[in-house]
């Protein structure tokens, strides 16, 4: 119990040196590394298991990325990553999506649910000593841990208003209220690490539920069970020939115009364009698994004669993948004309997840799994892909291709990106062919802590110009903690004559 104390106290002041006042850099990879041997030092055994290696390694890569790219999406890699690590601490068989809603509710509510049992504590031992006097738990119970409780509401109301927090101000050369709720929060999501919120019957629930379907056999309805198996395949054979017929047909008139001469119908534009096939795309994918997963429940996955049933969804399964093929060329279309975007390549995301669901979706019709079964492979296919996409710095790589490949360059689009951006946009204020003069909001633009009702206007030059001196002003007033390598090269990079 000490060694969980201590370790919490220690993670606790670790986070708080790390990250206030900082920015992003070597202090995710630092605390990721804290945390991670914290867990060992607290449960040595956790080293054995395979499920939390794969996590503390993807929590170290992401946190690894953040050093490398400086990246939101690294950043938000890490936390889901750190999330899930918790979760899968508790006990090591979670499901990805057990495993994370566990990590998460014990992030937010552990140190409520420590608190409240602490002090319930006290109060029952207040019961069994004298009635008269006051010993130091009486004066602890009653009068030190509600002047705690008040000051953390003190806090909390002081950073919500600032004219209130002037009446209480303590000496800013003695303590910080802003580092004290900092170290409060931080020490609130450390509980967390240690102390979990749930107990272990949510994981031993999961773990009850099978991958693969189990033939469920009553010999005194055996012929009813027949008929009823015989009309429901009959039912899902009519339902996916028809379904199928009509995907088939819609598949051929949108390849046809695709691979015609790659021209939109008319009236219609790429933005629409796109955007109906990805609808169209979400409606099959969500209609096609939930059929199947309809049709192929129970011991109609047993049953001797759906051979066509069986038959019939794959090729229902493979026209969905045609439909996905579909979208790709719709979207790199949109891509080729207007460039890149954080939006656009989530519809690549999007469809690399429908990809996995419908090949798991055959995957469990060929070999009779269960709906946990997809549910598990899928979710840990998503934790897979968010950890790789965090390799990518996709700031710098949307800023780079659309300078160079897209048709046509929207510049202010570029402008709302991050820092990695900087070295492409600089290059544009001698690019012979692109015009900076269109006015935009100056939204860096800032006083008093709050931005402008009316922020000026000024030209995309001078945005770029007052965006590259604000990054240099931040990146050489950096501490060690904030340090990244992504800012290092931009800086270098900003710098060269």
């Amino acid at each position: 119990m000490n060694n969980r104390k201590t370790l919490l106290a220690f993670t606790s002041i670790a986070y708080s040196y790390l990250f206030y006042q900082q920015s992003a850099g070597i202090n995710f990879l630092v605390f990721t590394i804290i945390v991670i041997v914290g867990m060992l030092i607290f449960q040595p055994d956790l080293i054995k298991n395979k499920t939390w290696q794969i996590v503390a390694i993807g929590s170290v890569l992401s946190a690894g990325m953040i050093v490398f790219h400086h990246s939101n999406l690294s950043m938000i890699a890490n936390f889901c990553s750190l999330t899930l690590l918790i979760g899968v601490s508790n006990h090591q068989d979670s499901s990805v999506y057990i495993g994370f809603l566990k990590g998460f509710v014990s992030i937010a509510f552990s140190s409520f649910k420590i608190t409240f049992e602490n002090f319930d504590e006290y109060i029952l031992n207040q019961k069994k000593l004298e009635k008269k006097g006051f010993t130091i738990q009486k004066t602890t119970a009653f009068y030190i841990i509600p002047l705690l409780i008040t000051f953390v509401f003190y806090l909390l109301y002081a950073s919500a208003n600032p004219e209130f927090g002037s009446y209480f101000q303590l000496p800013k050369d003695i303590i910080s209220l802003q580092f004290c709720l900092f170290f409060l929060v931080g020490t609130m999501m450390s509980a967390g690490i240690y102390y979990q919120f749930f107990g272990q019957q949510l994981t031993e629930w999961d773990i009850t539920l099978p991958n693969t379907l189990i033939r469920n056999k009553q010999k005194e309805k055996k012929i009813f069970q027949l008929t009823i198996l015989k009309v429901e395949n009959t039912k899902g054979i009519i339902v996916f020939s028809m379904l199928n017929l009509l995907l088939l047909f819609f598949n051929f008139v949108d390849f046809s115009v695709i691979f015609s001469d790659q021209k939109l119908p008319k009236g219609l534009h790429h933005s629409a364009y796109v955007h109906q096939g990805v609808n169209t795309l979400i409606f099959s994918a969500i209609l096609a698994i939930s059929i199947i997963l309809y049709y192929f429940r129970a011991n109609q996955n047993f049953y001797s004669r759906n051979q066509w049933l069986k038959r019939l969804a794959y090729i229902w399964v493979f026209q969905n993948t045609l439909l996905l093929i579909g979208v790709i060329f719709k979207n790199q279309l949109y891509i080729n004309e207007f460039g890149l975007t954080h939006k656009r390549i989530g519809v690549y995301v999007f469809l690399i997840l429908t990809m996995a669901g419908l090949i798991s979706t055959f995957w469990k019709v060929l070999h009779q799994k269960t709906i946990w079964f997809l549910l598990r492979k899928n979710s840990w296919f998503a934790y897979f892909l968010l950890i790789t996409s965090s390799f990518t710095n996709w700031d710098s790589l949307i800023a780079s291709y659309n300078i160079h490949k897209a048709s046509q360059l929207d510049v202010t689009y570029l402008l709302n990106l991050s820092d990695n951006t900087l070295p492409a946009l600089k290059t544009l204020l001698i690019h012979p062919k692109v015009n900076l003069d269109t006015k935009v909001f100056d939204y860096t633009y800032l006083k008093e802590n709050e931005y402008y009702k009316s922020a000026p206007i000024i030209t995309q030059r001078v945005f770029i110009l007052k965006q590259i001196e604000a990054f240099e002003k931040q990146y050489k007033a950096k501490q060690w903690q904030s340090w990244n390598y992504a800012d290092e090269q931009i800086f270098k990079q900003l710098n060269k004559q």
